[in-house]
């Protein structure tokens, strides 16, 4: 990379964590609890954008009648009952993170609330991130900065300083709107191409391979 950075800030969803085949197949069946369909496609086009964004795209494409506030409840208690006592973490994510965490300040930015997050990670990966910022936190999640430059605020660095790692369109997004570096991950169902089109720096297979470039 071309420049030397203080600090990492990863996605969660689809970057450390496998949760994109339980969070597609809630959004599938909370649908399908409507006598509604829907393919993939629908939803991977928002991979990496907030519940709620997702849910006021398919609240306004179906017409459903349902509130927000219930329809995200619904789909997250939908979400906990296919993770349930699921290790979800991709295959050598923790030692890698630890390995990092000796150069690198380090920080979680996820569109997931932390209910969420705290569900689909483990105490001691938690414990090796100095800050994590939720979509609890913000009032506007990604492709909006916001996320990214409160963790750089927390983690007391300049967002030029900071590096962002995720795996989708909407990670690459915001960070180039925070003015940071981004380097995007094929753990998710974001193709390199789109991934480099949105503004990442760099397309690795996984998070493991970021101490080649580091």
């Amino acid at each position: 990379m071309k420049k030397e950075y203080k600090a990492i800030i990863f996605d969660l969803d689809g970057t450390l964590v496998d949760t994109l085949p339980a969070s597609r197949q809630s959004f599938k069946i909370l649908l399908r609890n409507r006598h509604i369909d829907i393919k993939d496609f629908d939803i991977d086009a928002y991979a990496g954008a907030p519940t709620k964004t997702i849910l006021l795209f398919l609240k306004k494409k179906y017409g459903l009648k349902d509130t927000i506030i219930d329809l995200r409840m619904e789909r997250r208690n939908i979400f906990f009952s296919l993770i349930t006592k699921k290790s979800l973490l991709f295959k050598g994510v923790e030692p890698s993170i630890r390995k990092l965490s000796k150069k690198y300040k380090l920080a979680i930015a996820t569109g997931s609330s932390f209910a969420s997050l705290f569900q689909v990670t483990t105490k001691e990966l938690r414990n090796l991130f100095g800050v994590i910022v939720t979509i609890d936190d913000v009032k506007k999640g990604k492709p909006n900065p916001d996320q990214l430059l409160l963790a750089a605020r927390k983690l007391k660095t300049d967002p030029s300083r900071c590096l962002m790692v995720g795996d989708s369109r909407f990670d690459q997004i915001a960070a180039n709107k925070a003015k940071m570096d981004s380097i995007g991950v094929l753990t998710g169902a974001v193709s390199k191409k789109d991934l480099m089109i949105a503004g990442a720096e760099n397309v690795l297979r996984n998070v493991n391979e970021l101490s080649k470039i580091l």
